[in-house]
């Protein structure tokens, strides 16, 4: 026969929409089962003097793992509140089937049976906890209460979401070293205290991973209007225009020689210079991919100096040029041929006009340095010992005639 609430209930269910209603009717069942369940599960273990009997201990390992069941049915919660409650729930249960093994009459093992099965409780009733357990419990002392305050802490922060599961283990931890406190002596090795660290370490890693920093804007500067880039003087494009200023010179594998035909552009290159004198150069080094980035970088600047000095020896003031290397990093051919490297080791020679004023210019590829294809070194097959002797011999002896 239904009880008055379970009728209230039902009516209340008939009056809600189809999926609804059904949601509702699945929770209801499952609260029902759970608190079959709980009605019939047993709330304590036998007193410590009667487990000394296989019908005794039978009893409460079944009491253990109908425990170990009912926990079991909130493996999958999400919420953090409940996820905490759920492991720590678990971590009781651990403690029970672990001292209950070990024959420990300390009160722990029924402290811990107790709380795990009120925990499940809770969680059976539709609500959840982040209460933390007591510092001290039967058969433990109290360690380390900076890692008690971080798991405090830690449960009113956003973080939580993060490591709900993972403060309530570290509380089971710290009262599994208190327990191992009270049964090893100081000399004794405590493996499950000086894990403690790692555990609170690894805590404080995750929570700092899962709280995302936001960054604050500063407040816009007032803009300011753009100045337009200045132009360049007529005379001075007119001239570069007649001159027919070319902006690159290349180079041999590994080389910052300048050759005869780099030379030529180089001298085209110093006649604009000196005849259009408000010209300045940025002259920057490249290499071919090959080798490190240190060795390339270096690289490039000594071939941007090389042709800074010609520049100099043909009558332009170094004050005029700006050095500049970028290695590898800026190809203009991509590949792995011969072709390839060839083009991308160079100097690039970028114009300036007055105000800094970019001017245009001409690529060239008349200098270009192909590799040489390396030609494989012919091996001499070795002439074994012995057959070299017999030949030696047959030459000294005189040669007889039939």
């Amino acid at each position: 026969m239904l009880s008055p609430a379970t009728k209230k209930r039902a009516v209340a269910v008939r009056e809600l929409p189809v999926p609804v209603a059904l949601l509702a009717l699945v929770l209801a069942a499952a609260a029902v089962v759970s608190a079959a369940r709980a009605a019939d599960a047993p709330t304590m273990l036998a007193p410590d003097r009667a487990r000394i009997t296989d019908p005794v201990i039978a009893q409460d390992r079944a009491a253990l793992d109908q425990l170990g069941r009912r926990i079991a049915a909130f493996d999958t919660v999400t919420i953090p509140r409940r996820v905490y409650t759920h492991a720590l729930a678990e971590g009781w249960l651990a403690i029970a089937r672990d001292q209950y093994a070990l024959h420990d009459r300390s009160g722990l093992v029924d402290e811990a049976f107790e709380q795990g099965t009120v925990l499940v409780s809770t969680l059976e009733s539709g609500r959840a906890t982040l209460d933390p357990p007591a510092r001290t419990v039967p058969g433990t002392v109290r360690l380390r209460e900076d890692l008690w305050q971080l798991g405090d802490s830690l449960r009113r922060t956003d973080a939580l979401r993060c490591v709900a599961a993972d403060i309530a283990r570290l509380q089971i931890a710290l009262l599994r070293a208190g327990h191992e406190t009270t049964v090893c002596r100081l000399t004794d090795p405590h493996p499950l205290a000086v894990a403690l660290g790692a555990q609170g370490l690894a805590l404080r890693r995750k929570a700092a991973d899962c709280i995302i920093p936001v960054a604050i804007a500063p407040e816009p500067a007032p803009s300011l209007p753009e100045a337009a880039p200045s132009p360049i003087p007529a005379h001075v494009a007119i001239a570069l225009k007649r001159l027919g200023a070319m902006n690159n010179v290349h180079f041999e594998l590994n080389g910052n020689q300048i050759s005869a035909a780099s030379a030529q552009v180089l001298d085209s290159v110093a006649v604009v210079m000196r005849d259009v004198s408000e010209v300045t150069a940025v002259l920057v080094g490249h290499t071919d991919p090959r080798g490190s980035v240190a060795y390339n970088l270096a690289l490039g600047r000594r071939r941007a100096l090389a042709v800074r000095d010609y520049l100099e020896r043909a009558g332009v003031d170094t004050s005029r040029f700006a050095i500049a290397s970028e290695g590898k990093g800026s190809p203009v051919a991509i590949g792995a041929g011969a072709l390839e490297h060839a083009m991308n080791r160079r100097v690039e020679i970028q114009y300036m006009g007055p105000g800094n004023a970019r001017i245009e210019s001409r690529h060239q590829e008349r200098d270009l340095q192909l590799e040489l294809a390396r030609s494989k070194p012919t091996v001499k097959k070795a002439v074994p010992v012995r057959r070299k002797r017999a030949a030696i011999s047959a030459a000294a002896s005189p040669t007889t005639k039939p």
